[in-house]
């Protein structure tokens, strides 16, 4: 549920191309929106990047589903968009490697991600205001959430539209007509609720911790003061 675990051929090649396309142009942005960061910059990305490959690679069995925790909303609240882009892609790609979904996927999943992750930090920014750092946090992450899991839906209604008789696609086919059928409400959106609820208590907790230990590490609003913490970033 949070990612795109397809097989190589099994997506139309026009989704899996423009995906690929559009993920390496939003990768090319991310590269020259952060040329010039520092060296410790590059590290602290770099941790975060290991962490997030490290929770997505253990699954969690909700009912008869796994779902695999992804920190995009914490890491784009971390790093902001164009950092957090670059660690999608990474780790989707490290991913593929491992066997969770195929290499044609790697564009669309960085996508998938890399969507939730670019919301995340807008979102926190307005919300910290009232609702401190682990409020902010949490309802982050839940919108990140929210926006991967609609495109990781409408990707594959998009693929069983573009190719309605591929048999590869027979399993997902009948998931969706399924939903068509009412099962979105009794299924899906309980289980949806379940993970994201999942995540936003992740990212209440994490924020909480760095906002006692490193407060720095927290994005603050224009104009609010920065907590001076010795070692903190640039």
């Amino acid at each position: 549920m949070s990612h795109l675990h397809i097989p190589d051929g099994v997506l139309p090649p026009l989704l899996w191309i423009a995906g690929l396309v559009l993920a390496g142009l939003a990768v090319a942005w991310s590269a020259a929106v952060t040329r010039g960061v520092g060296a410790q910059k590059i590290a602290y990305q770099s941790a975060l990047g290991g962490i997030m490959l490290a929770v997505m690679a253990i699954p969690i069995p909700i009912t008869a589903f796994d779902y695999c925790m992804t920190l995009a909303g914490p890491i784009g609240v971390l790093l902001g968009a164009a950092s957090a882009l670059q660690v999608c892609f990474v780790v989707t790609l490290i991913l593929a490697l491992m066997g969770q979904g195929g290499f044609t996927v790697v564009g669309l999943n960085a996508l998938v991600l890399g969507l939730g992750a670019a919301l995340a930090r807008p979102v926190y920014l307005r919300c910290v205001a009232v609702l401190k750092p682990a409020g902010a946090m949490a309802a982050a992450t839940a919108v990140s959430q929210l926006a991967s899991s609609a495109l990781w839906i409408a990707l594959l209604w998009l693929s069983v539209r573009m190719t309605p008789g591929a048999g590869g696609e027979r399993e997902v086919s009948e998931v969706l007509r399924l939903l068509q059928r009412g099962a979105l409400v009794a299924v899906l959106l309980p289980l949806l609720g379940m993970a994201i609820a999942i995540e936003a208590m992740l990212g209440f907790g994490l924020a909480r911790f760095l906002d006692r230990v490193r407060p720095d590490l927290l994005p603050r609003p224009a104009g609010a003061p920065l907590p001076a913490v010795e070692g903190s970033l640039p």
